[in-house]
This record gives structure tokens, sequence and C-alpha cells, in this order.
């Protein structure tokens, strides 16, 4: 076979160009710290590296509705700590003023005092959460609860659950309705108001029965600080199952896509000493053209 100039320059310049692509993956694989960059480099490896990449995209859409769900279970738990606070207080009234050790001006001074523990619980019951009310129900963007000059309560949420999920096909609910906290079976606005009315009236007798409704409104918040610490108890245990499963989805992403930078540096340092090899025997290969001779 006939070794033209024609063909040595093209066999050179595909060397060249082979030698020029591999030092590019090279430098690609060591700046990207990673081995897969593009389907071609590894089409299983690749489609694993997907596999992963959506698990860990699920994971951490669990672990942002797992604190939010926290938040808002924690917020719960506080208010219902400081409503149970205050009906302590209020019932600590009751007993006190169901004495003869009290008389008319000092109860008529604790029914003001009632009166601005119920607006208090108002407030409480009226908690918000950012812009979400957080015991209206899915009416989260209205006030659940509102007084006349009477003091007779109107609740304007709804019984529905706000739920959020912590995993494929596992949903939790994280609202506790305000009905069933404040204004239930044993209401605390009913039994402050009919305290304040018996301190008004100067009542001992309607004072006393006061206290036992305000002991039923005190369950009532205990048990739903009960449901509501069994599920903060919930949700940390199931964000640190997301959280060890992460790690070991990442590992194992890592093990899939990642380089080994060292053998990568190694293997680019011996494609460029070959590049350069390959330049000079280029050089002396092809013949010089008339241009140069007649430089």
């Amino acid at each position: 076979m006939r070794v033209t100039n024609q063909l040595v320059a093209n066999t050179v310049t595909r060397e060249l160009f082979q030698q020029t692509e591999d030092l590019l993956e090279l430098e690609s694989k060591i700046s990207t710290g990673k081995r897969i960059n593009k389907p071609s480099d590894d089409p299983i490896g690749m489609s694993k590296v997907l596999d992963y990449g959506k698990t860990l995209s699920k994971i951490e859409q669990y672990k942002r509705n797992i604190s939010h769900g926290t938040s808002w279970l924690n917020l719960t738990e506080s208010t219902l700590g400081t409503l149970d606070s205050i009906v302590v207080n209020a019932k600590e009234i009751a007993v006190y003023q169901a004495t003869g050790t009290a008389n008319d001006a000092d109860r008529q001074m604790a029914a003001q005092e009632v009166k601005h523990i119920y607006d208090q619980i108002i407030q409480l019951a009226n908690t918000k959460l950012g812009d979400s009310y957080i015991f209206s129900g899915y009416k989260t963007d209205a006030a659940p609860f509102s007084r006349d000059e009477n003091f007779n309560i109107t609740y304007h949420g709804d019984d529905s659950e706000i739920q959020t999920k912590l995993g494929e096909g596992v949903s939790m609910t994280i609202n506790a309705n305000g009905a069933d906290v404040f204004h239930c079976d044993a209401s605390v606005f009913d039994s402050l108001k009919g305290l304040m009315e018996a301190l008004e009236n100067n009542d001992m007798e309607m004072v006393s029965a006061q206290i036992e409704t305000l002991d039923a409104a005190l369950d009532q918040t205990l048990e739903a600080q009960v449901q509501v610490g069994a599920k903060l108890d919930r949700m940390t245990t199931t964000k640190s199952y997301w959280d060890n499963f992460e790690l070991d989805v990442t590992e194992m992403l890592s093990e899939t896509e990642d380089a080994d930078l060292t053998e990568a540096v190694i293997k680019l340092t011996s494609r460029e000493a070959a590049y350069q090899a390959c330049l000079s025997v280029a050089a002396k290969m092809i013949q010089p053209t008339l241009m140069s001779f007649l430089r």
C-alpha cells in the first residue's frame, strides 16, 4: 500500500482527535468529580444515578413535609400548654372566690380578671403559623373564634383534617380541631362565661359549680396535648428514618457516579505525555510543504 502524505496526515489527525477526546473526558471527570457525566459514559450506571436522584428528591420532600408538620405541632403543643396554665389560673380564681373569705367587691374584681382570661384564650385559639390559623381546619385564612359583647362565642372554622405526607402512602393529621379543643363537650368559653356571670352576681354556689366545668376543660386540653405529643414523637422517629435512608442512598449514588480522582489524575498525566509524543511524531512524519521551503 502506497503511504501518501494525505494518508499520514489523516492518521495523525485521527490519533490527535482521539487523544484530545480522552484528555477532555479525564479533565471533565477531575473538574466535576464524577465518572459519569453523560449517558454514554456508563448507560447502566447513569440509569442507577437517575433512580438514586429520584429517591433523594422524594426523601427531601418528605423531610420538608415533616419539618412543616413538626413546626405546626410544636406551636400547637406550646399553645395548649399555655391554655392549660391559663385555665388552671381561672380554676384557682374560682376556688378562692367560692369561699367565704372573698366578698362581693373581691368577686367583681375577679370577674374582670376572668374576662381578661377569656380574651387571652380567644387569642390563643386564633394562633397563627405564618399566615395560617392552626385551629381553623381547612379555613386557615380565617380566624376560627370571635365573641360578641355578651361573650357568646362563634366558631368560624371547619372540622377538616390537615394532613402531611410522611412517606409513600403514609400521611398524618397535623392540626387539632379548634371546636374539639376549645368548644366541644367541655367548652372552656362556656365555663369562663359562667364563672364571670357567677362572680358578677356574687353567687358563691354558681362560682363553685364552675370548678367542675373548668376541670373538664382541663381534661380536654390534656387529651389534646397527649395526642399532639404522640404525633411529635412519630415525626421525630420518621425524620430519623429518612435521615438514615438518605445517607445510604447518597453513599450508593457516590459509589456509582463519583470518580477516583487519584486514578484520573494519573491517567491524565499519562495521556498528556502520550499527546505530546503524538504531536512530536506528527511533526517529524509530515513532510514540509512548498511554503516551508520558500521560507
